[in-house]
């Protein structure tokens, strides 16, 4: 049971590192994006490589732009990635 759960933990991690040069392309491209502060977040680059990886570029693109848009009218100033993971704290705003 724990081989499987590691395994299953193991999967939903994103490796930045192993990406496909056309994945690794659209998460550039995704970044450019993100606030200059988090362009360099390995926890938002794993984040939107997931989303990428399942939603594809234009959905992940629409994503990021309502979630940073919906964080600069709440006047948010921490991570993105932070925002991004909270649902409780986008909602609350």
């Amino acid at each position: 049971m724990k081989g499987m759960i590691d395994t299953m933990s193991k999967d939903k991690v994103i490796s930045i590192e192993e990406l496909d040069d056309a994945l690794r392309m659209m998460l550039r491209n995704v970044m450019r994006m993100a606030p200059e502060r988090d362009q360099k977040d390995v926890a938002l680059q794993r984040l939107l490589a997931f989303r990428l990886r399942t939603d594809g570029e234009s959905a992940t693109r629409e994503y990021l732009m309502r979630k940073i848009r919906d964080m600069v009218q709440c006047r948010y100033n921490g991570r993105l990635y932070d925002f991004l993971k909270n649902d409780q704290q986008s909602r609350f705003c």
